[in-house]
């Protein structure tokens, strides 16, 4: 299994690695953040400090350690299952072999690397049960059995586990879980999912767990029968005595060994209240049912599922397995509620209860996570629905306020003559038009005047079109320093070297002082105008045109009137204003 994901990079840090398999889909593994891979390397710094040895780098090594422990962990679990031999059953056949919950948890942390420890732990261990057997086995009998008792339990757990880990993968294509195989880690790749967190997977483990005692109960009893240990009519109850030891080992014990991996340590976990209160709890039900024979055995069932529900999978499952472990032992002992008058229905009640409690826990934890995950889920797509939602309206809004901003440049080109800087005619005439409503509203008075180049022709043709420009710009500057702050009054070209003011709340008296500042200020600037006279400066012809509250006519007879002022200022001999008033008389 450990080549059936794609590889990635060779040496990937923690916290990239981390990163990785948390891309994509949502997560299978609601804890997987703290899961970090056992590197050969990592193993040798454990094992020899801060030193380094090149003896210590051998990676035949490192997997040495790791066999070893488990062969030893195997004949520990194999010692363990032969103290709980029944005194009610034929032969020395235990409830309960351990060695198949270690042999299916290991397998799917490690996988094929942890072959050589279960067949060296099956062979030694075995050596004193089948010493036990009456009569005792020959040589030969003694090395086809211990073969196939080894080939036996090595197949077992790469049966379930295969089953498992092709569910997982599938599981993780589907949820798009990136699983990357690094070649310095001896564990799999995919224990980084743990299948008690859906429900489809939970229910794979299962099945492996069924599955993979089946072959090895047919090839061990099978193997019983031809070296005549036992009857042909004890072949089915050798055979279900064999599968159902092995299924009862690994749906109870294996979980434990799996979820050790995904559990984050929290020291408050150990001195929580409600944790206490259930293991109390659970030891009293178990005290009251197995040595007692009180019928309170049932009362675990919701102790189980509050343990779900407020500590996970990780304490459910050791809950179920302490629990168990002590009623086999009560059981094995001749104890408790499930004691029969026959032996084979006492361990047979006594392995339906334990499997329909650990399964019922499995499966409840596994409807919760998976509840949680979906929530999760929900949670991170509405999450990034929301971000993304938020990005389209601040680009929106970025668009928005990049058109308006264009639409008030375009405004300004519409409205602002290109060579003055100023407002040009379609601005004044819109503007001109509020100013006369406002006027005919509220207004006292409102002034317009029209300001004339005297003789530019002349200039335009002496001093060329391009300094002709300037100077109607540096008079436009002129004309916006000499009256009042803008926003009341303002200028605007009106045409060719023709400009207008708008001077709202304006009499004649101020009409003319600003005329008159108007004037000064162009001979201040004394812009040379030699076209007319060498001495000469560019000066500007002026026509007041005034409207008082009582006016009665237009707007358009206002400018007109501006217009005939400015007339008269140009016949009077120019550089001078005129009032409309004295036009007329």
């Amino acid at each position: 299994m450990s080549g059936a994901i794609p590889q990635g990079p060779r040496r990937i840090d923690t916290l990239k690695r981390r990163e990785i398999l948390g891309c994509g889909g949502s997560a299978i593994m609601a804890r997987q953040d703290y899961w970090a891979p056992i590197h050969r390397h990592e193993l040798v710094r454990w094992i020899k400090g801060s030193g380094s040895a090149s003896f210590w780098q051998n990676p035949l090594l490192h997997n040495i350690l790791l066999n070893l422990l488990v062969a030893l962990f195997y004949v520990v679990g194999i010692r363990l299952s032969d103290q709980l031999v029944s005194t009610l059953l034929p032969g020395r056949i235990s409830p309960v072999w351990f060695p198949s919950a270690l042999t299916f948890g290991v397998f799917f942390h490690f996988g094929h690397w942890v072959t050589p420890g279960i067949i060296l732990g099956s062979v030694l261990g075995l050596v004193s049960v089948l010493s036990t057997f009456d009569p005792p086995p020959s040589i030969a009998q003694f090395l086809v059995l211990e073969t196939a008792f080894a080939f036996a339990n090595t197949l077992q757990p790469f049966i379930g586990d295969l089953w498992l880990k092709n569910k997982l993968i599938s599981v993780a294509q589907k949820e798009s879980v990136t699983i990357i195989k690094d070649s310095d880690s001896i564990q799999e790749p995919l224990a980084i999912l743990n299948p008690f967190q859906r429900v489809s997977t939970t229910l794979a483990f299962v099945q492996g767990a069924i599955i993979g005692p089946f072959l090895s109960a047919v090839i061990g009893v099978t193997t019983l029968l031809l070296m005549g240990i036992i009857a042909r009519e004890n072949f089915f109850y050798s055979w279900i005595t064999w599968w159902s030891n092995s299924v009862l080992a690994i749906i109870v014990f294996t979980p434990v060994l799996i979820n050790i991996r995904f559990y984050h340590f929290r020291r408050h976990h150990f001195f929580n209240t409600k944790l206490v209160i259930s293991l109390v709890l659970t030891f009293l039900v178990w005290f009251l049912s197995f040595y007692h024979s009180f019928p309170v055995a049932y009362m675990f069932l919701p102790l189980i599922l509050f343990v779900v529900f407020h500590f996970g999978d990780f304490f459910a499952s050791i809950f179920v397995a302490f629990f168990a472990f002590f009623a086999i032992f009560a059981t094995a002992q001749g104890q408790g509620l499930f004691n029969q008058d026959s032996g084979n229905n006492s361990i047979i009640f006594l392995q339906l209860f334990t499997a329909v409690i650990s399964m019922t826990a499995l499966f409840f934890s596994a409807i919760i996570q998976e509840k949680k995950i979906a929530q999760q889920s929900l949670s991170r797509a509405v999450k990034n629905l929301e971000n993304e939602v938020q990005k389209r309206t601040d680009k929106l809004a970025a668009a928005n306020k990049s058109l308006e901003l264009a639409n008030i440049e375009l405004n300004k080109l519409a409205h602002i003559d290109g060579l003055t800087r100023i407002p040009n005619r379609r601005y004044f005439e819109q503007q001109f038009a509020e100013e006369w409503q406002i006027f005919l509203g509220r207004g006292k008075s409102l002034t317009v005047m029209m300001v004339d180049v005297d003789h530019f022709k002349l200039y335009n043709d002496h001093y060329g079109h391009s300094q002709g420009d300037i100077c109607l710009a540096e008079i436009a500057q002129i004309l916006q320093c000499c009256i009042r702050q803008p926003g009341s009054d303002f200028v605007a070209r009106y045409g060719g070297e023709e400009f207008v003011l708008v001077l709202p709340e304006v009499d004649q008296f101020g009409a003319i002082a600003i005329a008159q500042r108007i004037k000064t200020a162009l001979q201040t600037r004394n812009i040379s105008h030699h076209a007319v006279d060498l001495a000469g400066n560019v000066t500007c012809s002026i026509g007041i045109a005034v409207a008082h509250s009582r006016f009665a006519s237009s707007k358009e007879t206002l400018l007109k009137q501006a217009d005939q002022a400015l007339y008269c200022a140009k016949q009077a001999g120019r550089n001078q204003y005129f009032l409309f008033d004295h036009a007329e008389e």
